[in-house]
């Protein structure tokens, strides 16, 4: 019994000697600092943990509690039941869910990457066709457009050199157009359109001349399945005395920003095909 009593006093007294050693310290720093030591505030275990900053949801942030151990079991526990928008991996896949979305912007404006003949911010074709022994044609094209918006504008010049007739037809849209890249609606790029203008023909040759306008629509379909090949199709319709049908069929080979172009054009007139032959020309898109 006494020797219980004897460690039991041995015990209070290194408690106290404890006690004392502990306000020394606390002693030396208000003294050095000059500055008194403010009681802690305690905060019930549940209020520390939901209003620890330490992490975001998905990981530990620099601006953490109290203590770094006291904000990453904070962190720890509520971290499946937080979210914040300063996470930068759950922005990031935020961000492309809104692109892939209903409200996102890919949707209705799919991706165009420079170069691409689909959808192209400029492009500019030439041709050179092959009508018979006697006749062949040049043929320009330009576009320009952003987006959904373009302007075409086309001329064709053809001449008979047996007896020095020439063709002129041009046409200028302004076009509607949907396409580039969306891999969830078609592979590879594409492009689909209608314009509406005016298309004039002029003719000369040594007994004459006509020069005649009327209204001109167009349809404009494109599809590269890969970036290397392309398929395009672009009939028109114009009516000066008569219906005109004037119908272009093309495949191309190349790579972005340049392609070789071979294709086949002719027209429809009361039922008979006029000025029709193979082409072959360079395409340079933006």
């Amino acid at each position: 019994m006494r020797k219980f009593l004897r460690y039991g006093l041995v015990a209070m007294l290194f408690l106290v000697a404890l006690d004392a050693f502990g306000g020394k310290l606390r002693d030396f720093s208000e003294k050095a600092t000059g500055k008194p030591s403010e009681p802690k505030e305690k905060i019930p275990p549940s209020e520390d943990i939901a209003s620890s900053s330490f992490g975001s949801g998905t990981y530990p942030s620099s601006n953490g509690g109290d203590s770094f151990l006291g904000g990453f079991w904070g962190w720890l526990v509520a971290a499946p039941f937080q979210y914040r928008q300063d996470d930068p991996a759950a922005s990031m896949s935020q961000d492309e869910g809104d692109e892939s979305s209903a409200n996102g912007r890919r949707l209705f404006f799919p991706r165009h990457e420079p170069g691409q003949a689909t959808v192209p911010y400029a492009r500019f074709d030439y041709n050179w066709q092959y009508v018979d022994s006697d006749i062949d044609a040049s043929d320009v094209r330009i576009e320009i457009g952003y987006k959904v918006l373009a302007f075409h504008g086309r001329t064709t010049m053809y001449k008979d050199h047996s007896d020095g007739a020439e063709l002129d037809i041009n046409q200028y849209y302004g076009v509607l157009r949907y396409g580039g890249y969306r891999s969830d609606f078609l592979p590879g790029t594409f492009e689909f359109g209608t314009g509406f203008g005016a298309a004039q023909l002029k003719f000369e040759d040594p007994d004459g001349s006509i020069d005649d306008s009327t209204f001109a629509w167009t349809i404009i379909l494109k599809y590269y399945p890969v970036e290397w090949l392309g398929l395009e199709l672009r009939p028109a319709w114009y009516s000066f005395d008569e219906n005109v049908g004037d119908y272009d069929l093309s495949a191309s080979l190349g790579w972005r920003y340049v392609q070789l172009r071979g294709g086949y054009r002719w027209m429809s007139l009361q039922g008979d095909s006029w000025n029709d032959g193979p082409y072959a020309g360079i395409s340079i898109s933006f």
